[in-house]
């Protein structure tokens, strides 16, 4: 029985056309690679099945899953492996592992040690207990993992993941390695159940050359993953289109805190005009304080509206604000962002988030100077090792005798922050929403993520 014909007669289930050539691809002994939109079923509906096949159609046999997360393993692949138990009866479906009568068996492990992936080969023939490899999420997977199930002796084998950084064993089974694999390409126009408002919705959001979106829903590698957050080109083209100043709505304020050579800053967005107040430099911490207050002051700013970089020296500075009577918000750039499946942290949620209001023509920034300008613009993209975007830290910029980006960073925050980033009910949205009741003027007393 083939495995479209298995999941159509025994599971109850209609493949889709990517995943019935998929799954006939691995049938027919073909190494087999799948990249797949975010949420395109490549789990449930194509990994999950095959498993399910494969002891159907060798009783004997044995099926050896991996992924980078266990939890993807324990909650995804294995869960959705148990939604179809009650269709085979006597098979013994355990925590960890799924046994046959016969003696064949599934088991996944989520490891970086490639012992854990060696010494899977047939005891007694390939036709009889052959060994199905598949490694689900692949581009989280160490090469250590893919070299030594090289060195296991299978009949079948399936990577599958969506797209992440332009390097590994998966990203190269697509491209100096694409003529030993079958490759399968499934943006999300190829699932119906990924609706045209949901990726119309992401294309609005991010902007169709987002590496999010590029990801999502053409299921593309993006292989500028070095790339700009923000070309000087699309700020230029930004900056020529800006829409029209509107400071009626949400106030938010972020101070960037310095001493010696770099620099303070304080930026304010008020409704979608941002600008930056002041950016200084004053080796005396206790007198930039002083002077953060006092252009708090004069700008009538509250503490709710107020954000500050409490990392490093930040805690200081924010500190000595709140002995003062000034309990600002306090970011931390490094902890996990709203969206956790996307961002590797805040600030480079908030680097995105900004960069994406700007490039869309939301905010208005009137005349950058040249500073300003360049840091926004020369600071990088990159994915982790989760496949997750991030920002260039600021030691690999200082390694190649870049500054700091302290303008940069306090203009983009007071941008993302507030109701778009922290959720909170602010001006900017009773802008939009004007006949809701509870929206309020500022944000306060939120605590920073």
């Amino acid at each position: 029985m083939t495995p479209t014909e298995f999941c159509v007669r025994v599971l109850g289930i209609v493949p889709y056309l990517w995943q019935c050539e998929a799954m006939e691809s691995v049938a027919m002994e073909q190494p087999t690679s799948v990249v797949a939109a975010n949420g395109s079923g490549k789990t449930a509906r194509l990994v999950a099945p095959l498993v399910l096949w494969f002891l159907h159609e060798f009783p004997r046999g044995q099926c050896i899953f991996t992924s980078g997360s266990w939890m993807q393993i324990e909650k995804q692949l294995w869960g959705a492996v148990k939604v179809y138990q009650h269709r085979f009866p006597h098979w013994r479906f355990m925590s960890e592992e799924l046994r046959t009568p016969e003696g064949g068996y599934a088991f996944g492990f989520s490891t970086d040690n490639p012992g854990r992936a060696e010494g899977h080969h047939p005891k007694i023939g390939g036709d009889v207990d052959p060994v199905f490899l598949i490694i689900d999420e692949a581009k989280t997977v160490p090469d250590s993992i893919f070299e030594a199930f090289d060195r296991c002796t299978r009949k079948m084998e399936l990577w599958v993941s969506s797209p992440g950084a332009p390097r590994g064993q998966f990203y190269d089974s697509f491209h100096k390695n694409s003529s030993l694999y079958k490759t399968i390409r499934v943006p999300s126009t190829d699932c119906a159940h990924i609706s045209a408002e949901k990726r119309e919705l992401d294309r609005i959001k991010y902007g169709e050359s987002h590496p999010l979106y590029r990801s999502k829903h053409l299921a593309e590698f993006t292989e500028d993953f070095d790339r700009l957050v923000l070309a000087p080109d699309l700020l230029r083209n930004a900056l020529d289109a800006q829409p029209k100043q509107n400071a009626h709505g949400e106030i938010v304020a972020f101070c960037d805190f310095a001493a010696g050579r770099d620099e303070n800053v304080l930026a304010i967005r008020r409704g979608n005009h941002a600008r930056i107040v002041r950016a200084w430099q004053e080796r005396d911490t206790v007198q930039a304080a002083r002077e953060f207050i006092q252009m708090f002051q004069t700008e009538g700013l509250t503490a709710g509206q107020i954000w500050g970089d409490a990392d490093g020296l930040g805690t200081g500075f924010c500190d000595q604000f709140a002995e003062m009577g000034w309990h600002i918000n306090r970011f931390h750039g490094g902890k996990p962002p709203s969206e956790k499946d996307e961002y590797a942290n805040l600030i480079a949620q908030v680097w995105h988030v900004a960069s994406r209001e700007i490039e869309r023509g939301r905010i208005h920034v009137g005349e950058l100077d040249p500073t300003t300008f360049s840091q926004i613009t020369t600071r990088k993209s990159e994915w982790n090792e989760t496949g997750k975007l991030r920002v260039e830290s600021k030691e690999k910029m200082a390694a190649k005798s870049m500054k700091s980006p302290d303008r940069a960073d306090a203009l983009l925050a007071c941008i993302a922050l507030g109701s778009r980033i922290s959720g909170a009910m602010t001006g900017a949205a009773s802008v939009t929403t004007s006949r809701n009741t509870f929206a309020s003027r500022t944000v306060r007393g939120f605590n920073a993520l």
